[in-house]
């Protein structure tokens, strides 16, 4: 379970949360969440995929740990989320402010998390309703220990999955054209650079 610090809070509260660690404001609610570093590898893979994509084609940016606040889509509170991965097409990108502590105003097209014990229960639950209701249309959630990805397409279902994937799968999605995610090769990957780590 994360550690959380029961509301109301605000976005002042949370930006007084200590530098360096990893909070959000869901539901009023702060909540602490910490990066395994594996999940750090896998994120850091598939943006560095992406990123070669948007490279060829320039259709907007892919970012990781940016605080995104979303105000009063559930409730009067704000909700302050920090996905894993987010992708951001260049017609979202008009409010863009790259000093600020958080983006407001900016919703990306495409997040993607990483699933951890801290973070399970709100990466399955809290999250899907977030971004569903923030309009960011579509989440995908890596499970490791799995080897699955849950894709969600709020436009084809708002409640559930419209498919699990699995690390042996190719997964395109309709936001990148052309573009598909190659869980084979970035397990293979991971995997060399374990090896790698451990013989030094």
């Amino acid at each position: 379970m994360p550690t959380a610090a029961f509301g109301p809070h605000t976005v002042k509260g949370w930006l007084a949360t200590p530098e360096g660690e990893h909070w959000e404001l869901i539901h009023g609610n702060l909540i602490l969440t910490e990066e395994t570093a594996d999940n750090s590898g896998l994120a850091g893979e598939i943006e560095r995929r992406i990123g070669n994509y948007l490279e060829q084609f320039p259709l907007g940016i892919v970012r990781h740990g940016i605080a995104f606040s979303f105000p009063g889509i559930l409730a009067p509170e704000r909700e302050e989320v920090v996905p894993d991965l987010c992708y951001i097409p260049n017609d979202r990108l008009e409010k863009w402010d790259g000093e600020a502590n958080f983006q407001e105003g900016v919703v990306p097209a495409f997040v993607m998390e990483m699933l951890s014990p801290s973070t399970r229960e709100i990466d399955w639950k809290d999250k899907v309703e977030i971004y569903r209701e923030a309009g960011i249309g579509e989440y995908w959630i890596f499970d490791r220990h799995e080897e699955s990805v849950r894709i969600y397409r709020f436009g084809e279902n708002r409640e559930k999955p419209v498919a699990i994937m699995s690390f042996e799968d190719s997964i395109p999605t309709p936001l990148l054209p052309g573009f598909s995610l190659e869980m084979p090769r970035i397990r293979q990957a991971l995997t060399i650079g374990m090896q790698r780590s451990r013989t030094r």
